[in-house]
């Protein structure tokens, strides 16, 4: 036994195995030579043109297939981009209400403001004459 390459081996073994080899390489070659070799020519006549035609049938049937579902796909996303649409454009027409209504709010208020800022200069006003009316 010979060490080789980090591994045990065994000539002797190895010389036994491919003894074996050999034997069954000489059995295969006699049985090969028993062999008759027989041509068989198989004439199909439409089997081709018919396999031809089914595979393009299942070809045109599997991309009309695909198709579809792309088609079905993009139906549901139309339909689903519309519901959004909608959803938005409602949402935007409450939105533009509520400002309005914020806007006369503000509107208001800045004219409440005003009478009120006129309201207290007249009071002032009616104020330093009573005032002056009364040191006098």
């Amino acid at each position: 036994m010979t060490h080789q390459n980090g591994h045990n081996f065994d000539i002797v073994a190895n010389a036994e195995a491919t003894s074996g080899l050999d034997d069954t390489v000489s059995q295969i070659r006699e049985l090969a030579s028993q062999i008759h070799h027989r041509t068989v020519v198989e004439r199909v006549n439409d089997g081709a043109e018919a396999f031809e035609q089914r595979s393009h049938d299942l070809m045109l049937a599997s991309v009309d297939k695909i198709t579809s579902a792309w088609i079905d796909e993009m139906v549901s996303l139309r339909d689903n981009s519309k519901s959004i649409e909608q959803m938005v454009v409602e949402q935007a027409a409450k939105v533009k209400t509520e400002m309005t209504k914020l806007h006369l709010l503000g509107v208001q208020a800045m004219r409440e403001t005003q009478r009120g800022h006129e309201l207290l200069q007249q009071l002032g006003h009616e104020l330093d004459v009573i005032a002056a009316d009364r040191a006098a």
